[in-house]
């Protein structure tokens, strides 16, 4: 049991690193500042909702397909490991590889907050990887409670927003995009080494 628990924590963290919330804040908070507080609300539970959806799909559709196409974990691990890097350095630098228009429609906010800020193609890469390491078990209770604290987060915003203020949301999003680079480094690493 003791096992199941660490190996549990362990994913959680792996995964809530690149799932990180904290950066979706800023634009949710824009996107949704004409929207009452019942809205915020149903919009920041759809986002988790669909984040939700998308990653359990690629989470057991993914080795098939790696399967169906010839691709090797290792090779998921460069790739996931090259898509981290990217991410990091968009969170660290403020350089989007990305389209990130502003959204009007609440549900188009859900949508651009649930993929690709959410679950992007980093966290798919990992969550396979997971899978493959962990079990899916694992994985997915890990996922399920990364997704809880990303849902607390966004439903929280606006308090998060007064009690720490602009610049600390600022400097935690930087501090978890070298955690994505450090990451996706060790990703690279070890899809070559494999």
């Amino acid at each position: 049991m003791a096992d199941f628990i660490s190996s549990v924590l362990i994913s959680f963290v792996t995964i809530f690193v690149i799932m990180d919330p904290f950066p979706s804040l800023i634009p949710f908070l824009e996107y949704t500042k004409k929207c009452s507080d019942n809205d915020r609300r149903t919009c920041a539970t759809n986002a988790v909702v669909i984040a939700g959806i998308i990653a359990v799909v690629f989470m057991f559709v993914g080795p098939t397909l790696l399967s169906y196409l010839n691709l090797s974990i290792s090779n998921l691990k460069i790739a996931g490991g090259i898509v981290l890097v990217l991410l990091g350095i968009e969170t660290v630098l403020g350089i989007s590889f990305g389209n990130h228009n502003k959204k009007e429609n609440i549900n188009d906010v859900a949508i651009l907050i649930a993929t690709p800020l959410l679950t992007g193609p980093g966290l798919v890469s990992t969550l396979i990887i997971l899978s493959e390491s962990n079990g899916f078990l694992i994985t997915l209770v890990a996922l399920v409670f990364a997704l809880l604290v990303s849902w607390f987060v966004l439903v929280g915003a606006n308090t998060v927003k007064k009690i720490a203020g602009d610049q600390f949301i600022h400097v935690l999003a930087k501090i978890i995009g070298l955690l994505l680079l450090a990451l996706g480094v060790a990703y690279i690493r070890t899809g070559l080494l494999g």
